[in-house]
């Protein structure tokens, strides 16, 4: 058995799993017009929602106890809030000896429909602006492997074994269900999102500076790298500006939202809106949450099935009804907190509702319970 002390994450040039991407090219389009619709910002307000803040963990917990190459699953339990919700280990994702090219960085999660396939974008480390997106088979994985039942430890196992050389036939075979894309520019990387609508994914590369201009990519299914940009500028024609979200994610009707928060208080933002082949446009939504989940603002998900938005920080989630927005009512707004000090990066769902949760150090998809 590995000690967790000799484990460090992986290195992108020696796992090669099945590496589909070489440049990172876009054809980008530079949009003329301002993306924020005018507002009167006097007329902005919150919902009093129930206060379930919490603050960023001193240190994260990781989620093994003796060794990184777990059997069984770990469980995030219920602590708080008006939604009793809980978490469990269901792919546990790969790691590597090598220090170099962190795999050990995951930072947002898509989920195709039916769950089948997932999309992860890493960065390379912590404050990096570098990362890749890796696509998994999980059908596969699942089915034939057992990385969410029997056999939850194969997919770290057949990643280490590969970086340190010793990976046999049936170990290469678990990793052809993993392609990914060469390094290139991703931003901060937690704002990966689908657009049910057009099945389009789209990230934030840059979020600019407030008013400035701000980069929003497509990524090629296909390459997983960058296939268009667009640039444009938050700002108003009445004389607002905003710095764009590195969080994003959009509804099955195709409008797409990000969030921010308040300097100064505990407050959340929302913004509503659409991005199309040659056009960024987003609103303010005129009431937001008094208190947002925590202290940072990790992203937000989507829920087709309960057509519920979802605001996502370290240990507590809270959401609120896409129907209800700008008309909100303190009973409208759902929140969990949750035992265990981990990394939250983003929350994931499929066309059924089942929730997914993507956790870092070290980095597992969890399957969640009671998320509604």
């Amino acid at each position: 058995m590995i000690k967790l002390t000799k484990l460090v994450t992986a290195a992108l040039a020696v796992i090669s799993f099945a590496t589909v991407a070489t440049e990172a090219h876009a054809s980008t389009y530079t949009q003329k017009s301002y993306a924020l619709s005018p507002y009167k910002a006097s007329k902005w307000k919150t919902v009093s929602n129930t206060n379930y803040y919490m603050k960023r963990p001193g240190t994260y917990i990781q989620s093994w106890t003796a060794s990184v190459f777990q059997t069984s699953p770990t469980y995030l339990t219920h602590k708080g809030g008006n939604q009793n919700a809980s978490f469990k280990s269901n792919v546990f994702l790969p790691v590597t000896r090598n220090t170099s090219g962190d795999w050990g960085n995951p930072q947002s999660l898509v989920l195709t429909p039916g769950g089948s396939s997932a999309y992860i974008m890493y960065t390379t480390k912590g404050g990096s602006n570098t990362g890749w997106v890796a696509h998994y088979n999980l059908a596969k994985l699942r089915s034939v492997y057992g990385v969410s039942t029997n056999s939850m430890d194969i997919l770290r196992r057949a990643s280490y074994a590969l970086s340190i050389g010793k990976a046999t036939s049936s170990y290469q075979a678990v990793l052809k269900c993993i392609k990914f894309s060469s390094k290139y520019t991703t931003g901060h990387g937690q704002s990966l999102a689908l657009n049910p609508k057009n099945n389009q994914l789209w990230f934030v590369k840059s979020p600019g500076t407030s008013g400035g201009t701000a980069t929003v990519q497509q990524l090629s299914k296909t390459t997983l790298k960058p296939s268009k940009t667009i640039k444009f500028r938050l700002r108003s024609s009445d004389g607002h500006k905003v710095t764009m979200g590195q969080n994003l994610t959009f509804d099955k009707k195709g409008y797409a939202y990000f969030s921010s928060q308040v300097s100064g208080t505990r407050a959340l933002k929302i913004y509503k809106g659409t991005i199309s082949a040659k056009k960024v446009k987003f609103s303010l939504v005129m009431q937001g949450l008094k208190n947002k989940p925590g202290q940072l603002n990790q992203s937000v998900g989507y829920n087709p099935k309960s057509n519920r938005l979802y605001f996502v920080s370290d240990n507590s989630i809270s959401s609120v009804p896409v129907s209800k927005l700008g008309k909100l009512k303190a009973s409208d707004v759902k929140a969990s907190t949750f035992n265990g000090n981990r990394e939250f990066e983003n929350i994931a769902f499929t066309s059924n509702g089942s929730a997914y949760l993507l956790t870092n150090k070290s980095a597992e998809i969890m399957k969640g319970s009671g998320i509604k």
